[in-house]
């Protein structure tokens, strides 16, 4: 049976406009007594399923959106993870569709029935931080590429989420750490940031958004987008009546300034439909304050029925049995096995093949390594796996270049490390350089150690360097010395053997960077 906002109460209604995201044993219990209230409107789904979780989920008589941050890849998954930039170095719409049909079919199973992606942001020009999930800084490419994905969501009734609204900020910083405050101009945000959120509106492909937290000086400036009636309302002005996701509340951009007191309603107010509270927090907790905020008149009931309408007809979208359903097929997984292969990416000087000689006695390889600390915790916002191998990277290299002497480096590396390569370079004619970069919320960066920005720069005086090969961003190689050939892999680790084999002419670079970097 059909249900409006009307009918619901209070109660349900606060129930129903929370994102769910912490499963300790007390928030379970909460939960549960949602479920039994019909208060439980979305939930975030863990990487790893929770068997008391879904045990709890499973009394519910009615749908309710399951949804994740599912940018490389659905939770669990037994396909590749790859992120969005390497598949826009391969740029074919066949592999776009097979990521996106491989997603539906393995998230489905596991229960999820959203997700919060395509990532609609633009590369900024110094792309410090999580660009592996973006598609490129050309905003038209954006739009077309993301399209794709959606649409193959769209055909299985799988919701899907363009974020982060309104767009790229300019700064380079991560808002998981600090406040963001952008200076962009409300025209320049309309015409460039908001052109793959229109591109996807005019092709009934943005069921959802996520706003982000930057403050737009020229738009709002006393409060981030998702505080803010004047930047959310821009896209319902021009006719959006689709579900808008807040960002993450527990990041430091809105907490170190407006604290957690007063922001789940301030947020409600400014036109957020769905909150997702601080995962610091319980869902007792957090209910509990969304109501207070409530009874404080932050927010009034219109406004709260207004999101339950639009969650209501997100849960209904999903529920439906899909008119046009899509199969992942041999084919499909056969594309994304491609990718690690077709998305290296060689930059070389005019007349500079992307190959090296196999047989040169006369070259050191220095592989980049990870110091090897884990911290103890998972990572409860963004992160990517551990996927960098410099073992792996070795072995490909001893593989196709029998002759070649291989050295490691830590990552973050001691004076000690720094005079040992560079004194056994003197006794070599050539040396490649392997270098990686993470990314994940709170590092603030996806870019190169200073000490290894230094003593790369440092061997390039000399010259000796012939090539780079780079795995991560590719903007973390904008401060090193120029070099004849660079060499990308992005994040996807089988490219770890194929960008060798690249450098060892075995195999052809297809790839093209997805976006316009300026190297020196």
């Amino acid at each position: 049976m059909n249900r409006t906002a009307e009918e619901m109460t209070l109660e349900q209604k606060i129930g129903m406009v929370l994102c769910l995201r912490r499963f300790q044993e007390d928030d379970l219990e909460f939960i549960g007594e949602l479920v039994n209230m019909r208060a439980v409107g979305c939930v975030q789904g863990p990487r790893k399923r929770d068997p008391k979780l879904q045990k709890v989920l499973e009394k519910a008589d009615g749908p309710i959106l399951y949804v994740a941050d599912m940018e490389q890849g659905a939770p669990g998954t037994e396909l590749p993870e790859i992120p969005l930039l390497a598949l826009a170095a391969c740029d074919r719409e066949a592999y776009y569709r097979s990521f996106a049909k491989g997603i539906v079919r393995d998230a489905k199973a596991g229960g999820f029935n959203a997700n919060w992606g395509p990532v609609l942001d633009l590369v900024t020009p110094d792309a410090p931080e999580f660009v592996h999930r973006k598609l490129s800084d050309d905003p038209e490419e954006v739009g077309r590429r993301a399209a794709f994905i959606a649409d193959v969501f769209r055909q299985n009734h799988f919701l899907s989420c363009g974020k982060h609204y309104p767009g790229s900020s300019g700064l380079n910083i991560d808002t998981h750490m600090a406040e963001a405050a952008s200076e962009l101009p409300e025209a320049f945000i309309k015409e460039r940031n908001l052109a793959p959120y229109r591109y996807l509106m005019e092709r009934d492909l943005l069921p959802s958004i996520m706003v982000g937290h930057t403050i737009y000086k020229n738009i709002d400036p006393d409060r981030p987008a998702t505080l803010s009636k004047k930047v959310i309302g821009i896209i319902r002005e021009w006719g959006y009546d689709g579900l808008v996701f807040s960002d993450s509340f527990a990041m430091m951009s809105v907490l170190q300034r407006f604290g957690e007191d007063r922001i789940y309603g301030m947020a409600m107010d400014a036109g957020i439909d769905v909150i997702l509270p601080n995962y610091r927090t319980s869902a007792r907790d957090s209910y509990e304050l969304l109501m207070k905020n409530f009874r404080e008149g932050l927010f009034t009931e219109a406004r709260l029925n207004e999101a339950v309408r639009r969650i209501l007809a997100a849960q209904r979208f999903v529920s439906l049995p899909p008119e046009d359903p899509t199969e992942f097929t041999a084919e499909d997984r056969a594309n994304l096995d491609l990718v690690a292969r077709d998305c290296i990416t060689a930059v070389t000087d005019d007349g500079v093949p992307a190959a090296l000689d196999r047989e040169d006695r006369e070259r050191l390889f220095v592989v980049l390594t990870p110091n090897g600390y884990e911290p103890d915790a998972e990572i409860p916002e963004i992160g990517t796996s551990k996927w960098y191998d410099p073992g792996r990277v070795e072995k490909r290299i001893r593989k196709n270049f029998p002759n070649a002497r291989v050295e490691r480096m830590p990552e973050f590396s001691g004076w000690e490390d720094h005079e040992r390569i560079l004194n056994l370079a003197t006794k070599y004619r050539e040396v490649v350089v392997v270098t990686f970069c993470y990314s994940s919320a709170y590092l603030g960066t996806d870019g190169l150690t200073r000490r290894c920005e230094a003593w790369i720069n440092g061997l390039q005086s000399s010259g000796k360097i012939s090539a780079v090969v780079h795995f991560g961003n590719p903007s973390a190689l904008q401060t090193i010395a120029h070099v004849p050939r660079r060499i990308f892999g992005y994040t996807v680790p089988a490219s770890q053997d194929h960008a060798i084999d690249v450098l060892a002419g075995v195999c052809e670079a297809k790839g093209k960077l997805p976006y316009h970097l300026v190297l020196q």
